[in-house]
């Protein structure tokens, strides 16, 4: 197992490297776990950061590191401690804790120099940029795109026991925390195939596996245990302008919870991106980075909506 991480590495550090846009670099994260970090665009731009999901890395957001979206701002993503080419500690303990995620994202920005960034957060990220928000609040954030998940502010629900995808997930749960690397293989497999509604080319489903099968199974039980519950920060996050950017055939209780949302808090903008799943940014790049332009540009408009979806 671990020749194969060691050949995936090698393989990752090269498909990486083949785009000379992107700039890598190392930042000491909490504990002095080294994060990869990825930069696009020039510094003295304004500043967005980009959070990817549980298993995956910053390649989840090469449609946005690699558009021109970098001709008029600062891009910065990072793999998270665990995930890509980031350290991943042996110790769980590592992986449990708020104060840690938001030390981490908080070396990011201070490395990159990345000035009152809007924070663009996916899936797992979303729980990460809350943990910094918890941590160091909303002072330092121009505004906060969440996708794929709302960071816990509302209670996280299943589909109903009637939907068959509600049983398959629970036990692609299980099988993603066996031991075994044949289980491990046959969950990477079923997940990569939910991370969009259309397959996506082979060649970067090849890419999204290789990326996951370097995300150790202690770490994400660890990730796993914790206990997320943010709807205390509600009153703390709505006071920046916030987006949030979800699939049509994503999560419907998500859905429901971001119209919810949406209708509550005039600083609240909801973007439904129909024929898209979980992934709305890679499975729909134009209509997004045009959105985020929009967004990034005018993040101090706290009372307008700035994208064209439903609201």
């Amino acid at each position: 197992m671990m020749r194969l991480l060691i050949v995936l590495s090698f393989f990752f550090a090269a498909t990486c490297q083949a785009d000379s846009k992107l700039n890598y670099s190392t930042v000491k994260g909490a504990g002095d776990v080294p994060l990869t970090v990825v930069t696009s665009g020039s510094s003295e731009r304004p500043a967005i950061i980009f959070i990817h999901g549980i298993g995956q890395s910053h390649y989840s957001f090469h449609k946005q590191l690699n558009s021109e979206l970098a001709d008029d701002f600062y891009l910065v993503a990072f793999d998270l401690r665990g995930h890509g080419s980031s350290g991943k500690p042996w110790d769980t303990e590592a992986y449990m804790h708020s104060e840690t995620w938001a030390q981490d994202l908080e070396a990011v920005i201070s490395a990159t120099q990345a000035r009152n960034p809007v924070i663009v957060a996916w899936s797992y990220g979303t729980l990460v940029l809350l943990d910094y928000i918890r941590q160091h609040d909303t002072s330092k954030i121009a505004g906060v795109v969440l996708s794929g998940s709302l960071g816990a502010l509302r209670p996280y629900t299943l589909p109903s026991k009637d939907d068959p995808n509600t049983a398959e997930f629970l036990h692609i749960r299980q099988l993603q925390l066996s031991p075994d690397p044949r289980d491990q293989v046959a969950a990477i497999e079923r997940m990569v195939g939910w991370l969009t509604t259309k397959p996506a080319p082979q060649s970067e489903q090849n890419v999204f596996k290789a990326i996951a099968t370097m995300f150790p199974v202690y770490a994400r039980s660890a990730m796993y245990s914790r206990t997320l519950d943010n709807q205390d920060l509600l009153d703390t996050i709505i006071k920046l302008p916030i987006l949030l950017a979800m699939g049509a055939d994503d999560n419907a209780g998500m859905l429901k919870d971001a119209e919810l949302l949406s209708q509550t808090y005039p600083n609240v903008c909801l973007s439904v991106y129909s024929g898209a799943g979980h992934s709305v940014f890679y499975e729909q790049p134009t209509r997004f980075n045009t959105e985020l332009r929009r967004f990034a540009a005018q993040a101090a408009d706290f009372n307008s909506c700035l994208v064209s979806g439903d609201k």
